[in-house]
C-alpha cells in the first residue's frame, strides 16, 4: 500500500510539473505575440519577468494601468530587486490556463490601445 501511495504521488507531481510547463509556454507565447520581451525565460519558477520599456511607461505605471483598464494583476519589478527594476514587470502563471489565456488577450488589448493612443498623440503634435 505504501508503494502504491508513493507511486500515485509521483504521478501527480509529474502531472503538476507538466501543467506548469504548459502554462509557462502559454504565457511566453502570448507575450511574444504581443511584442513584449522576456530576457530570461523562467526555469523552475511560476512567474515571468518581461520588459515593458517599449511602452515608454514605468513598470509601476504599466502595472497600475493594466489593472485599472483590463483587470490583469502585474507586479513592478522593483518589488523583487533593483536591476532594471523600472523596465520589468512580473506575471504569475500559477493561475488556470483559461485565466492565463484571458490575461494574454487582455494584455494584448491594452498594448494595442496604448499603441493607438501613442500614434494619435504623435499625429496631433506633428
Amino acid at each position: 500500500m505504501v508503494i502504491s501511495v508513493m507511486l500515485s504521488g509521483k504521478g501527480r507531481s509529474e502531472q503538476g510539473r507538466a501543467e506548469f510547463v504548459r502554462r509557462r509556454m502559454l504565457v511566453l507565447d502570448g507575450l511574444a505575440r504581443i511584442g513584449l520581451s522576456v530576457p530570461v525565460p523562467p526555469d523552475g519558477a511560476f512567474y515571468v519577468y518581461f520588459d515593458v520599456s517599449s511602452t515608454r511607461l514605468t513598470a509601476w505605471e504599466v502595472c497600475e494601468r493594466v489593472l485599472e483598464e483590463v483587470h490583469v494583476a502585474l507586479t513592478p519589478g522593483k518589488d523583487f530587486g533593483a536591476c532594471g527594476a523600472d523596465r520589468y514587470v512580473r506575471l504569475s502563471y500559477a493561475a488556470s490556463s483559461e485565466n492565463l489565456e484571458e490575461a494574454m488577450r487582455r494584455l494584448g488589448r491594452f498594448m494595442d490601445r496604448l499603441a493607438e493612443s501613442t500614434k494619435a498623440l504623435r499625429a496631433a503634435s506633428a
